[in-house]
């Protein structure tokens, strides 16, 4: 027979009769209970006579018997007095299955063995406890994803304590590198280990993060580039408690910008030998961004609106800047136009003149709108100068060839005629004095318009070795 209630007393019946959490007394032989108190009444859905009608097994999921039947076969081995905690899946009367963490201790009885149970629902807790997990794998992944890492050490510590992307960061797996101050700093890269040397404290406030770029040394022996934003923490009391910080690994950021700078360099190198100038104009925002050389043949990246009294357009020469700006406007009003071709004058600081050819492409939106112009400017002044330089030239071989066919021709045509007319007819007409002396004077036009010749040559090439001395 199923022994009753009355058989036995508890000193404490109030505490379990009225404990915020589950109770219960079962037989270990049996398994059924024998005592229960009114939370477990309530949280499970059974009567207390119910309750004495079943058994632990009818309380537990079909798939969790096995658990039990291991503890009870374990029960025996266990001393009076000692609690057990264990975490289980209980399940109630209408089928409801929860997480309950158990404390159970035996009682001392000479015919059975009991054994007090307490039962608290942690199905909140496990759920908080699920969404933290869940959480914190997500943080993980995210951390790993963006390379990002956690570090804190108390300010009485020599040692650190890293999340797992900052042990990879490092290319160590956690528990394979302890973080002491002396290994962090070895880790350093030599050029950078002041950073960690120099006392830090001297460099921070509290509540303001402090940023570094730096490089490392991995467990491969590579180098690797980081940013660590770093900030001190202040206790209670308003001393000072540890310092915490994130670990970003930025070399591919650093590798891109090493050879963004290269690229740069040898294009602003290509600019300079090319006499040309890359400039860009962002109509949306009326800005241009411009190139400019400063001392030592280093570029300098300007950007500035696009006005006519700006740094760009004011170095172009008084006497054109009203024509580049209205022709300018002109052609990015045809929305059928996408690239433009502009001529021009600069006049540099020092007072020289240059001449430019600006040719330039426009991007536009869907209705046709200018959205964005991209030129280059080349300096043409040295073509310029020996086109103008040819003009001269033919301008020379013009006028010596008008001297040729008119000036020197009348007085030749006139020497040719009187020679003519004094062998075919002597001295009939004119006397030969007379002749001699007219073919005298013609022989002085002719020298007069050779000198002429002589002297506008001579101009000519002293021009010329002017323009070769400029």
């Amino acid at each position: 027979m199923f022994p009753q209630q009355t058989n036995f007393e508890l000193p404490e019946d109030c505490i379990f009769n009225f404990s915020p959490h589950p109770m219960w007394i079962y037989d270990a032989d049996t398994l059924r209970f024998l005592k229960v108190n009114h939370e477990a009444v309530r949280q499970y859905g059974y009567s207390e006579k119910e309750f004495l009608s079943i058994t632990l097994e009818d309380i537990r999921p079909k798939e969790d018997i096995h658990v039990l039947s291991n503890a009870i076969k374990n029960i025996h081995q266990r001393d009076e007095g000692y609690f057990k905690k264990r975490l289980v899946r209980h399940k109630k009367k209408d089928g409801t299955v929860f997480p309950v963490h158990l404390k159970s201790n035996l009682i001392p009885d000479k015919d059975r063995t009991l054994e007090l149970v307490i039962a608290m629902d942690i199905t909140e807790l496990k759920e908080s406890e699920d969404l933290l997990i869940l959480s914190n794998n997500r943080l993980n992944r995210a951390q790993r994803i963006a390379k990002l890492g956690y570090w804190r050490r108390n300010l009485n510590s020599d040692l650190s304590e890293w999340s797992d992307e900052t042990f990879r960061i490092y290319g160590y797996e956690p528990h394979s590198f302890t973080p002491t101050l002396k290994n962090v700093i070895n880790v350093f890269h030599p050029e950078d280990r002041h950073l960690l040397t120099d006392d830090l404290l001297d460099h921070l406030e509290p509540g303001k993060l402090k940023s570094f770029e730096h490089r490392i040394l991995t467990a491969n022996g590579s180098i690797r580039w980081v940013q660590q934003e770093i900030q001190l923490i202040l206790n209670d009391i308003g001393g000072t408690s540890h310092i915490e910080g994130t670990i970003m690994d930025i070399t591919e950021r650093k590798e891109y910008e090493q050879k963004l700078k290269e690229s740069n360099e040898r294009f602003s190198l290509a600019m300079l030998a090319s006499n040309q100038k890359i400039w860009d104009l962002d109509h949306g925002n009326n800005t241009i961004l411009h190139s400019k050389i400063i001392c030592d043949g280093q570029e300098q990246i300007v950007k500035e609106p696009f006005t006519k009294d700006s740094s760009w357009l004011g170095k172009i020469h008084p006497d054109d800047i009203d024509r580049v700006w209205d022709s300018f406007f002109q052609q990015l009003e045809n929305r059928e136009m996408s690239h433009g071709k502009l001529e021009y004058r600069l006049r540099l600081e020092n007072g020289t003149i240059r001449y430019v050819t600006d040719t330039y492409y426009v991007q536009r939106g869907a209705q046709g709108e200018p959205i964005r112009t991209i030129g280059s400017m080349t300096d043409v002044t040295v073509t310029r100068k020996q086109l103008e330089k040819i003009k001269a030239h033919n301008t020379v071989l013009r006028d010596i060839a008008w001297l040729q066919s008119h000036a020197i021709r009348s007085p030749l045509t006139r020497i040719m005629a009187l020679t003519n007319l004094y062998r075919s007819k002597g001295e009939e007409i004119m006397s030969f004095d007379r002749t001699i002396q007219l073919i005298d004077k013609a022989v002085a036009e002719i020298d007069d318009q050779l000198h002429q010749i002589i002297k506008i040559t001579n101009t000519d090439n002293n021009n010329e070795q002017g323009n070769i001395a400029s």
